[in-house]
Formats: structure tokens, C-alpha cells, sequence
């Protein structure tokens, strides 16, 4: 499959999901907590890792919980992606979580650190 229409499946799926998101799921807590942030095919067609981003990041979010919910509607999401995309085979969903706030907060943290030091 060339890298165009790669790209275009990609962003036709993260905009198909976020609107899935918002108006059909019925988690609450899934709709104010994630929003898609990237959507990546596999070569083959046959698999798509979503990334979803946490809004309103705070330490005492249990990541393991919401991945586990994100899990638990990923086959929602792909039957409602066979009912909207038009292709010919729907990949298989896999859910991650985006750790990079995370990240920059404790390489934030790492620097504050070095330059009380000083």
C-alpha cells in the first residue's frame, strides 16, 4: 500500500475514533479523560495502533484502568469503523496510551533538580 493512502487511512481512522469518542460511547470517564492523539497502520493493512493522549493529566489517574477501558470498547470502535470506512478489511485495534507529559514532567523535574544543585 503506498505511504499516501497509509496517510489518508490514518487520518480518516483518527477522526472516525474521536467522533466515536465523543458522541457513542457511553464511558464517561473514557469521553473527558482521552482524545486520539496519532493513529499508526501497519504496512500490512491488517493492524492500527491508536495512541490516545490523557487530558487533564493528574498523578492520580489510574492508567491501568483506563487502558482496560480503552481495551474493552477497541471492538466497538472497529465495528464501527467497518460500518464508516470503505475498505475492504477494518485492522485489528491495538490501544496505547501517549507517555511524553509524563516524560516532560520528569525530565522537567530532572533539571530543576541539577540546577538547584548548582
Amino acid at each position: 500500500m503506498n505511504e499516501r493512502r497509509v496517510k489518508g487511512i490514518e487520518k480518516e481512522i483518527a477522526r472516525k475514533i474521536g467522533t466515536i469518542l465523543l458522541t457513542e460511547v457511553k464511558n464517561e470517564k473514557l469521553k473527558n479523560l482521552v482524545s486520539v492523539y496519532n493513529v499508526k497502520l501497519s504496512s500490512d493493512a491488517r493492524y492500527v495502533d491508536i495512541i490516545f493522549s490523557i487530558l487533564n493529566y493528574k498523578e492520580n489517574i489510574n492508567k491501568e484502568k483506563l487502558l482496560e477501558d480503552l481495551n474493552k470498547v477497541k471492538g466497538f470502535f472497529r465495528k464501527r469503523l467497518s460500518e464508516e470506512l470503505n475498505i475492504r478489511y477494518v485492522p485489528e485495534i491495538r490501544v496505547h496510551l501517549d507517555d511524553t507529559i509524563e516524560y516532560a514532567v520528569k525530565i522537567s523535574k530532572l533539571i530543576d533538580e541539577v540546577l538547584d544543585k548548582k
